[in-house]
């Protein structure tokens, strides 16, 4: 029975370990998720979605008609007007009024309607701008992961370098104590061993730096060790796409490209609004308001009641005013002029940002199909690198070469083994990039 609960007990921890392991290990696609969650730039660029929705629908409430109130008290002392006969008078009497007025914008060149589309614009523009944020955003986090785990490879080749140096230099110190060895080849062994202890110190304090970097892209502020899923998806030959049929699909999705095709055309509502200055402006007004006097009398003498004045006193209006623009000292065409040349400038960025897309594109797909070529020989280097260096151990051991022979091996095994990796890491960005292009965003 014992043997029997030891065995559950140690199967319950294997699975629990397991899983606050899994738990605890960080994906690309967790990395960049946390990432967006607490990114500080995103938050801000949060408000600036919300101001800008708060101005489209500012002008949209524009076209309502302005509605004011207004109320009027006082007392007047000594030789004054009395606001009721118009009359000069020497006593002291209160007054108060009350007025209310209404005016609307019936047409003033489109003015109104423009700057509404021009306020869409620039809502849309705030809105893909995030988004594209957002994609900045995952593929930094994306590089500082492959960072990491570059760092990470670079380091285990390191140690095992050390490793194999150390065990080597053991052998010779022992060698050398039978005479079987001679003083130099020892000097020169522990030389190289201290080389690569060196080098392994620098890629660990590299390793460092990466993660921090990384961590601070995720605005990960905890202390405990990051823990990344070194686990790699198959590495397949990828078809080259037709460049052209990608590049056209990827413009009508991409939030990078459409943020400058919404700024364009916000520069042209512009040069829409510049023009309305040209045109009259024509508005209607309508006011009611209504007084009391204390100086409005009955044939007694006597002040007529509040109530009652405000029935008498009560007064309406109706009107337009048209504003005709005549000559403005040439600010009006000036303003067109400039907004001209927005356009113009918004357009050329857009040309130059397509431009710009259209050769990145291209440069990627090139790397990716170089990458898989590269790969596919790195391992062959390094499959020739490692029966080399094999060959060259048992002929150290046996004194059949030298210790600067037996390093050199040593050190291009080394190095095939670090450009297999890099080439890995590397095909996995631009795959990754690739599918970023068919539209595919490969964090969610």
């Amino acid at each position: 029975m014992k043997r029997k609960f030891f065995i559950l007990l140690s199967f319950f921890w294997y699975v629990v370990g397991n899983a606050l392991v899994a738990q605890n290990t960080w994906n690309l696609s967790r990395c960049i998720s946390f990432s967006i969650e607490n990114n500080i730039g995103l938050k801000k660029m949060d408000v600036q979605q919300k101001i800008a929705a708060e101005e489209l629908n500012q002008s949209k409430r524009d076209l309502l008609p302005g509605i004011s109130a207004s109320s009027r008290a006082g007392i007047s002392f000594g030789r004054s007007i009395d606001p009721n006969t118009n009359d000069i008078v020497n006593n002291e009497f209160f007054n108060n009024s009350y007025d209310l007025g209404a005016s609307i914008t019936l047409f003033n060149g489109f003015r109104l309607v423009n700057q509404i589309e021009y306020q869409k614009f620039r809502k849309k523009a705030t809105e893909l701008n995030r988004l594209n944020a957002i994609d900045d955003l995952a593929f930094g986090v994306m590089n500082s992961y492959f960072d990491v785990l570059y760092y990470k490879g670079m380091l285990k080749i390191a140690q095992e370098q050390v490793e194999t140096s150390r065990i080597n230099l053991n052998k010779i110190e022992k060698q050398v104590e039978l005479g079987m060895k001679s003083k130099p080849d020892l000097l020169e062994m522990r030389a190289n061993f201290e080389t690569e202890e060196l080098r392994r110190i620098q890629v660990g304090n590299s390793l460092k730096t990466a993660t921090l970097q990384l961590k601070q892209r995720m605005n990960l502020t905890d202390t405990t060790e990051l823990v990344l899923d070194e686990e790699q998806s198959p590495m397949a030959i990828t078809e080259k796409p037709d460049q052209q049929n990608l590049f056209s699909s990827y413009t009508q999705w991409s939030p990078y490209y459409q943020s400058f095709e919404a700024q364009l055309k916000a520069s042209r509502k512009l040069l829409s609004i510049s023009r309305s200055q040209l045109y009259p402006a024509l508005n209607a007004y309508a006011s009611m308001g209504t007084a009391f006097y204390e100086t409005t009398k009955d044939e007694a003498g006597k002040t007529i009641g509040f109530s009652t004045q405000l029935d008498n006193n009560r007064n309406q209006y109706l009107g337009g005013a048209i504003n005709i623009p005549i000559f403005s000292r040439w600010a009006a065409r000036s303003d067109i002029k400039k907004a001209k040349l927005q356009v113009e400038q918004a357009q050329n960025t857009l040309d130059e940002e397509k431009q710009k897309m259209y050769f990145e594109m291209a440069n990627n797909l090139n790397d990716l199909e170089a990458l898989e070529k590269e790969y596919n020989q790195y391992l062959k280097q390094q499959e020739a690198d490692q029966l080399a260096f094999q060959a060259s151990e048992k002929k150290f051991e046996q004194g059949l070469v030298s210790v600067v022979d037996f390093y050199i091996a040593k050190n291009r095994l080394a190095n095939s083994v670090s450009q297999v990796l890099n080439a890995r890491l590397h095909w996995e960005i631009k795959k990754k990039a690739l599918d970023f292009y068919t539209g595919k965003r490969f964090w969610e």
